[in-house]
């Protein structure tokens, strides 16, 4: 999902670079202060399996009316009423178990409940039908069940958004994120001359059997979140063509619903047009588009960002890295949905981190790079922010852009850069899309699964720091050279003091710059105060601080060249690490004996450690796989020297 009040996307043809800045709005309506999990544990009593819509809607009113019958299996050990989730605004006209009649009690403004006749046993299926009519509550757009709309052409639209509470002010719903439900038929009877698009299957269209209007059956059978659960009816013009696979004689259904003005299809259908060419970029990275069996499209509407209904996308922005967005939506947060309101991010967060993919890839690494440098520093913008949503009271805190969004699609670059290889995190999202195809998953599942692809890394500290910390490091930076010898110092402090004062252990980036020349460096940072030193003749000018943005932090003030920081920190001015580089082992020498020496990776593991020898000292690397690595020598370890490995 992606709301928001204006993108504006600037192109400075000569650098080939392309700023994206987002303003999002902030929307929530009547429902969203007092819904965490459940509206009454009771839901936890049976597990959904099918459901069948019957509805009767119009492209110029909000007014429901019809039935939605609910297949489900009994998973408590009894069960005597069947609970679930609709709005008062919405009348009950009368309610079914298997086909008896059951009287219907409501508390508060939703909470509905059918006294069963009889108790059914764990294990035993049953079939609900509620017959009903009404006004959902007024609002529009995002976290608003229903909106009618009309553009400045004149043409009406209504469309339905149930994420992430609000399936209830349009249909009787269990809202749980972790009760996927099987399948689902929609039958939805519209005027004619008006299509409603939904998920799934387009079965057929009656035109026959009520006269002035058309029914139109869709079906899935891929399982799917409530909140996933769309329609949308308007006069659309229907735009479809199969997308076939590389290399396969495989091919997908590609359905998009437009609007047929003068205006829309000159300015905005190349760019949907080009789904079939992102979707073959996406599945190299993640898989095949998981609902490939039933399609992938768009109707498009008002909406101010975008929906990732599953298998068709409720869209009112027609930009490419939108579009991309919600695709990627498919593989996160619909075929894998997360198992709790709180990780929002597990959809979100990797949904903005392929929209700079999306960048990388089809326009120039600038602006990918571009890109990240902005969502960067809207992230910035939260210094006590957590990825993790603690308050899932308001769907404005589920889904704060700052943190949830950018500071998540962050979190998925650093992860991104602590592989060992690059083709290894790739590698474990595919295994994590496999995993759990179809149904939910955790952070820890994520962990696990990236911790195997990276070779048994622990990961415990990055999920701990990133995910459930707050905020991120903030560096003061001096430099100085000496000959070919690069001394800079970092002072690491946090962006939340008083509330997460631990130490960030993360990788970093250093670019050397002189002149036309500059060499891009691999740090690891773990300390407050940490010192780092390199071998780079060229005369420098200046030393810079992330200059990929693969790192959430932020620069303290301006990088100093500072001519008294000594190249080493220690009584050490005769320290020799030779050869280095070195296809073999390092032999060291110039260390006072007994100082203490650690020798790590770039993403900070301990490979070897000891202690300095009166003359020469050998640090082991003949095992070692080609790399870069870091020498960190004293008592309190603050100095580094970086050691390459053919």
């Amino acid at each position: 999902m992606q709301y928001q009040m204006k993108s504006k996307i600037i192109l400075i043809y000569s650098a080939l670079l392309m700023l994206t800045i987002n303003l999002y709005a902030q929307k929530h309506n009547g429902h969203s202060g007092n819904k965490t999990t459940l509206a009454d544990p009771s839901e936890n009593d049976y597990d959904v399996k099918y459901l069948r819509f019957n509805l009767n809607v119009t492209d110029t009113s909000v007014h429901i009316s019809g039935n939605v019958s609910t297949t489900a299996q009994v998973v408590a050990s009894s069960m005597d009423k069947y609970v679930f989730e609709l709005d008062t605004l919405m009348v009950i006209d009368s309610a079914e178990v298997d086909g008896v009649w059951c009287p219907v009690t409501t508390t508060g403004a939703f909470v509905r409940t059918l006294s069963l006749p009889w108790t059914l046993a764990t294990g035993s299926f049953f079939t609900a039908q509620i017959f009903y009519h009404g006004v959902p509550p007024p609002g529009g757009g995002f976290f608003n069940g229903v909106t009618h709309a009309t553009t400045t052409h004149g043409t009406n639209m209504v469309y339905t958004i149930s994420d992430p509470w609000v399936a209830l002010d349009w249909w009787p719903a269990k809202q749980s994120v972790d009760d996927k439900i099987d399948s689902v038929d929609m039958f939805v009877t519209v005027p004619s001359g008006t299509v409603d698009g939904s998920n799934g299957v387009l079965i057929g269209v009656d035109t026959s059997s009520t006269p002035g209007f058309a029914t139109y059956h869709w079906q899935t059978h891929y399982p799917i979140t409530y909140y996933l659960i769309s329609i949308a009816v308007a006069p659309y013009v229907e735009e479809k063509y199969y997308h076939h696979f590389p290399g396969s004689t495989d091919s997908m259904l590609i359905q998009n619903f437009f609007l047929d003005t003068a205006t829309f299809y000159p300015s905005n259908k190349a760019n949907f047009d080009s789904l079939g060419l992102i979707i073959d970029y996406f599945d190299s990275l993640y898989g095949r588009y998981p609902f490939w069996q039933e399609k992938y499209g768009v109707c498009y509407t008002n909406l101010p960002g975008g929906m990732e209904h599953q298998t068709m996308t409720t869209i009112g922005v027609p930009y490419t890295w939108t579009i991309a967005h919600e695709l990627t939506h498919q593989w996160f947060g619909d075929c894998v949905s997360y198992d709790l309101w709180g990780d929002t991010w597990l959809s979100e967060a990797f949904a903005t981190f392929d929209e700079q993919m999306f960048y990388n890839h089809f326009w120039s690494p600038a602006a990918g790079l571009a890109h990240r440098k902005s969502l960067l520093n809207s992230a910035l913008g939260a210094p006590c922010g957590e990825v993790f949503v603690t308050d899932t009271t308001t769907s404005n805190t589920l889904f704060y852009q700052p943190t949830v969004y950018y500071k998540g699609q962050g979190v998925v670059t650093m992860l991104r850069y602590l592989a060992p290889e690059d083709s290894l995190f790739f590698k474990g999202l595919r295994t994590y899309i496999q995993t759990y195809a179809y149904g939910n998953a955790s952070v820890a599942n994520l962990q696990s699964v990236m911790e195997a692809a990276y070779g048994g890394m622990n990961l415990d500290t990055f999920f701990n720091q990133w995910i459930y910390g707050k905020g991120f490091p903030v560096y003061s930076v001096r430099w100085n050279q000496t000959g070919s010898n690069v001394a800079v110092r970092l002072v690491q402090t946090r962006s939340c003091p008083g509330s997460y004062n631990t130490t960030f252990s993360t990788p970093l980036e250093l670019e050397l710059h002189a002149g036309s020349l500059d060499t891009i460096v691999k740090i690891y940072n773990n300390l407050d105060t940490e010192w780092y030193t390199f071998n780079w003749a060229p005369t420098m000018d200046t030393v810079m601080l992330n200059p990929d943005i693969w790192t959430i932090c932020k620069q303290n003030g301006a990088i100093i060249h500072d001519p008294e920081l000594g190249v080493t920190t220690i009584s050490h001015g005769t320290l020799k690490v030779s050869p280095n580089p070195s296809s073999n082992n390092w032999a060291v020498d110039g260390l006072a004996e007994n100082t203490a020496m650690i020798l790590t990776d770039m993403n900070g593991r301990t490979i070897w450690q000891g202690k300095s020898n009166k003359g020469t000292t050998e640090v082991p690397g003949d095992k070692l796989p080609p790399g870069d690595y870091l020498l960190k020598i004293g008592n309190g370890n603050t100095d580094s020297i970086k050691l390459v490995h053919w």
